[in-house]
């Protein structure tokens, strides 16, 4: 059997939806699922190591340097606000990646958000981009893409994070059952 995952998505900020073809033989299912379990840290941390790549993308943040550092060492940009080396990527965060097959190239689009200044948030997406593309950071992009890749496998094999980390937020469900956000 082989696992190829296509497309996760963040929801709610503690769970995740996700797309994978499955291959058995000569026999190819798409599957489409949502789990309840709490994401993992490190599959979190992999969301967050996209930023420096949907903010340059999008051109979002237009500092090379400060761009080309995080891509290199995104613990030191990304991870955590009070010891990072630049504050300017905290106010984005990627909550999806997608690969899709046009014409037979792997096209990836990373869909995420910025907090304005107003404390709103707008939603936006990078355009396709070819993965095969020899364009700045792509090779790092890769990279990141194929662990986030990994991580989402083990997430479906069962890593999780602790059921201690959800009960922080207190219960996931209202009395009609409908998820608090």
């Amino acid at each position: 059997m082989n696992v190829l995952i296509k497309k996760a998505t963040i929801r709610g900020s503690l769970f995740l939806n996700f797309e994978f073809d499955q291959t058995d033989g000569d026999v190819k299912n798409n599957i489409k699922t949502a789990c309840d379990a709490p994401i993992h840290d490190d599959l979190r941390l992999k969301f967050r190591e996209l930023i420096p790549f949907f903010t340059y993308i999008t051109e979002e943040i237009t500092d090379e340097k400060v761009i080309e550092d995080a891509v290199k060492n995104p613990e030191e940009y990304v991870f955590d606000f009070e010891n990072a080396k630049s504050q300017v990527f905290f106010k984005y965060r990627v909550y999806e990646f997608s690969i899709q097959e046009k014409k037979g190239f792997e096209m990836l689009t990373l869909s995420g958000s910025k907090q304005l200044a107003n404390h709103q948030e707008i939603s936006f997406s990078t355009p396709p981009i070819d993965m095969d593309s020899s364009d700045k950071y792509m090779t790092e992009l890769r990279a990141v893409i194929e662990r986030m890749k990994e991580e989402v496998v083990a997430y479906m094999q069962g890593k999780q994070a602790p059921k201690t980390q959800l009960e922080m937020f207190g219960s996931s469900t209202d009395d009609s059952g409908a998820f608090e956000e």
